[in-house]
């Protein structure tokens, strides 16, 4: 039943989507009428011909990555739920790369997150800019634009820099790291890194709890005579704290790379902790008491255990960051 209430409020959004680009392509004659008549030298106004551009690229980019975005995650989602059904009691199988024992990062996610950005920046963000400047406070909007500009060039130099590293692996000799036990692991780092440079692997425990209060829209007798009117807004919010963090420093030497299995242009590097037995299990955590008798607020527990592999040298952005499999077993 929820998965047919999932499904249905998906393809939902994805019809609004769909009217969203129709809506857009309504809007194509106008703008080709506009263009044609500044082609043939008729009077024109930039902050139109941005109106009018807009209303076509808006409704189109906004609508086409969404309707694509919404049902990749229903099937990818899908997927999740085949490998929970086919593992119930082995949540480190529930995802396909620990299951294979093989973790690889990608950039892939993060450099269409750019191109889309970069896309609706300019061709929906920069002509709703030139409408608006053309209306009144050029200055303002313009200077907006220029913010999310830089922003974006930002972003992009971080990708850029950290391209090799994004495509690291992490082959796991543990699955899942035992907690009371230890975790072990081979890094590979597709980078010939010069012998002496020192790395800082770190093993972390990172808790996200969220919590959330409903609205309260109840009212009493002495409220409603003295006129007061309690708050209706709901709260929310979202807190990531480490709870463990251990580390080691590898120093790169002329062995590092030279195996039958990696390339010579391959940085591969051992990795090996020790885990306390007080620790948290990866994944969502049990439900705890509310805060208080009378408490209305929803607390949530995710625990992340992560391994970063960095360069020591703080001015340098490469990095390494591998979410891994780490539970506790039953005795």
């Amino acid at each position: 039943m929820f998965r047919f209430l999932e499904i249905l409020i998906v393809v939902f959004a994805q019809c609004v989507a769909a009217i969203g680009v129709l809506i857009g392509w309504r809007y194509v004659a106008p703008l080709l009428q506009y263009s044609s008549a500044v082609v043939h030298s008729q009077p024109w106004q930039a902050g139109e011909l941005a109106k009018r551009f807009v209303l076509v690229s808006g409704p189109v980019l906004l609508g086409g990555p969404a309707i694509a975005g919404l049902g990749w995650w229903l099937w990818s989602s899908q997927v999740t739920r085949n490998r929970m059904r086919q593992y119930p009691d082995q949540p480190w199988m529930w995802q396909a790369d620990w299951a294979e024992k093989m973790i690889r990062l990608s950039n892939c996610s993060a450099i269409w997150i750019v191109v889309l950005s970069t896309a609706f920046y300019g061709l929906v963000l920069t002509p709703l800019g030139i409408y608006l400047a053309s209306q009144k406070n050029a200055w303002v909007v313009y200077s907006f634009l220029g913010a999310i500009g830089f922003f974006l060039l930002i972003l992009s130099r971080i990708l850029w820099v950290n391209r090799l590293w994004s495509r690291s692996s992490l082959q796991l000799d543990t699955l899942p790291g035992v907690i009371g036990g230890h975790f072990a692991a081979v890094a590979t780092i597709p980078e010939s890194l010069p012998v002496g440079t020192i790395l800082r692997v770190t093993l972390r425990c990172d808790m996200t709890r969220s919590s959330s209060t409903p609205a309260d829209g109840r009212e009493d007798l002495v409220d409603a005579v003295i006129g007061n009117q309690r708050s209706s807004n709901s709260h929310s919010s979202l807190q990531t704290t480490t709870i463990f963090e251990d580390h080691c420093m590898v120093i790169v030497n002329a062995a590092t790379g030279d195996s039958a299995q990696h390339s010579v242009l391959d940085t591969v590097l051992p990795i090996s902790f020790q885990i306390p037995s007080d620790l948290p299990s990866s994944g969502k955590q049990p439900a705890g008491p509310p805060h208080g008798p009378h408490s209305q607020s929803r607390v949530r527990d995710f625990c992340h255990w992560r391994v970063q592999i960095r360069l020591e040298q703080t001015h340098k952005l490469n990095e390494a960051l591998f979410e891994v499999p780490v539970f506790r077993f039953a005795t």
